[in-house]
């Protein structure tokens, strides 16, 4: 998305400069809007029919644009339903990838470029089958099919309409962007607030409350997120480390995410004397002359970026002080998250048979 945008949500612009972006903007939220209540239409009068594929699915997303951490939780979760003697699958469209069709990624063969950087690195992590199309419903038959998949987790799948979810978790922010709760290309919602409304489970990943949002989600099960710093690992050497060893020294951060600036802050937690952060677009292909840039500032100890960019780094020249930051994903009452996805997933097997 344009700086020219992001200062216009965060009320940066002014005057008259502000009105000559906001009137055609304005008239694109118009437009938007009426393809979203044209689309709703369609679903609800059967004219687009949404696919059921027989097991249970859930769906991970959220109601903005930018980052608040589906990856992280789609990871988590399939970790847990793994322990509770399920075997999850892992749809996502592979964004920015080169593969084109439906395929399952393999770990020994693909590379990040080809698959999706988030689809590799959940692959890698989770070792779930880890499956990618445009058609998500296409996914799951080929996650049933050849691996036996009894749970589907769709990611970032909040606005998807033609597959049949059984649950909808949903992520948000404690906050929106300067009080702007606008539609996208005037504000950062791919949907109005109302549509908070459908979730069956709501994640913060923020301590603040938001009181519009919390108008919407009010009865819904609510639980906190927490981003915890894991490891540091030598990228060039693959060796892990403790993140203590940054505390005091210089470091140089970079990323390509959707929220940046979490990151960041993270480094600056650990007491990193963070001497410069560089930040790139959510999914950006890394060069060698990237690499070769950052590397040539001077006076820096660590170099450190995300597991999600590291991915994209292993075809490069990695110098001796690249790293990144492992982080691990804290679910508050989190038996409890989990009771309450489980009861549903039997309730609805408990169903199926009997409709049978």
């Amino acid at each position: 998305m344009g700086n020219t945008i992001v200062k216009l949500w965060n009320g940066e612009i002014r005057g008259l400069s502000r009105w000559v972006i906001y009137i055609p903007l304005f008239l694109l939220v118009l437009i938007y809007k009426g393809i979203i209540s044209l689309r709703e239409w369609a679903y609800t009068k059967r004219i687009i029919k949404t696919v059921e594929t027989g097991i249970y699915v859930i769906s991970v997303g959220n109601i903005t644009l930018g980052g608040t951490g589906k990856t992280s939780v789609v990871e988590r979760l399939s970790f847990l339903l793994k322990e509770k003697g399920m075997r999850p699958g892992i749809i996502t469209r592979g964004y920015k990838r080169r593969k084109k069709g439906t395929f399952c990624v393999d770990i020994k063969k693909d590379k990040a470029i080809d698959v999706g950087d988030e689809a590799f690195m959940l692959a890698k992590k989770t070792r779930v089958p880890v499956l990618v199309s445009d058609k998500k419903y296409e996914a799951v038959r080929l996650g049933i099919k050849d691996f036996g998949i009894d749970v589907a987790i769709l990611d970032d799948a909040f606005q998807t309409k033609n597959i049949k979810k059984d649950l909808e978790i949903v992520i948000i922010k404690g906050g929106s962007i300067n009080n702007c709760y606008c539609l996208f290309p005037l504000g950062p919602y791919r949907e109005p607030l109302t549509a908070l409304k459908r979730a069956d489970i709501v994640l913060t990943n923020k301590d603040s409350h938001d009181m519009c949002q919390d108008f919407f989600i009010q009865g819904i099960p609510r639980y906190g997120i927490k981003y915890k710093p894991a490891y540091l690992y030598n990228i060039k050497h693959h060796m892990i480390g403790h993140y203590n060893v940054i505390r005091g020294n210089n470091v140089l951060a970079f990323s390509g995410l959707g929220d940046n600036h979490s990151f960041y802050n993270m480094i600056e937690s650990l007491g990193g004397n963070l001497i410069d952060k560089i930040s790139f677009p959510d999914h950006y292909k890394y060069r060698e002359k990237d690499i070769k840039a950052l590397s040539k500032i001077q006076g820096v100890d660590f170099i450190i970026t995300t597991e999600k960019d590291a991915v994209k780094l292993m075809d490069l020249h990695i110098p001796e002080n690249l790293f990144y930051l492992g982080v691990n994903l804290e679910i508050e009452r989190e038996n409890e998250f989990m009771d309450n996805i489980i009861s549903r997933i039997d309730e609805f097997k408990r169903f199926r048979v009997y409709k049978h």
